[in-house]
């Protein structure tokens, strides 16, 4: 057996015979998760309701910009729940198709994917849903359409939040979903 096993089942050992360690990792990794989310997706997608509510009204009125700052609010909350799974889908299915830092674009793409927009899609038509009531500003179309683009732009999304993701996690000492073999 060589070193490098020993000491990975000598590490394993002691976080299962410790359930407050592993507790306290894997709300670290959670944490760490949720805030790699709130850094991409709240830029990201306050500047695509923006976008969308110029697409739709030819301006942005200071009303469009209350309701996406409650939009991007309530982002956080619901980010704060939904990119924990996120992390965890990514990582089962990285794990399961055997992609790695070394596996083509293609097939990191595919990963981040099938993790990610999924779950998004729910979260953002919650997320803009909710920035609506909160705002009393029900600009139906143009929430339409931001949902739509944020769908649609939903795999490139995921490649860059997939990476974002990994560097977040590699930065606090996690490890990525997409790591080295």
């Amino acid at each position: 057996m060589a070193i490098e096993d020993i000491v990975s089942e000598s590490a394993k050992s002691s976080v299962e015979s410790n359930p407050k360690e592993s507790f306290r990792s894997k709300a670290y990794t959670y944490a760490v998760d949720v805030m790699s989310g709130w850094m991409y997706y709240t830029p990201t997608y306050a500047l695509q309701e923006g976008l969308a509510r110029y697409v739709c009204q030819g301006t942005v009125t200071d009303a469009d910009i209350d309701t996406i700052v409650k939009t991007r609010l309530i982002g956080l909350g619901f980010h704060a729940i939904a990119m924990g799974p996120i992390g965890i889908v990514r990582n089962h299915v990285a794990k399961k198709w055997d992609v790695t830092k070394e596996s083509p674009l293609v097939e990191k793409l595919k990963v981040n994917a099938t993790a990610i927009t999924p779950i998004q899609s729910f979260v953002y038509a919650g997320m803009l849903t909710g920035g609506m009531w909160w705002s009393g500003n029900w600009y139906i179309q143009s929430s339409v359409y931001a949902w739509g683009l944020g769908v649609g732009l939903g795999v490139a999304h995921s490649i860059l939040y997939g990476f974002v993701q990994d560097k977040v996690r590699t930065f606090f000492g996690v490890k990525p979903a997409i790591g080295k073999k």
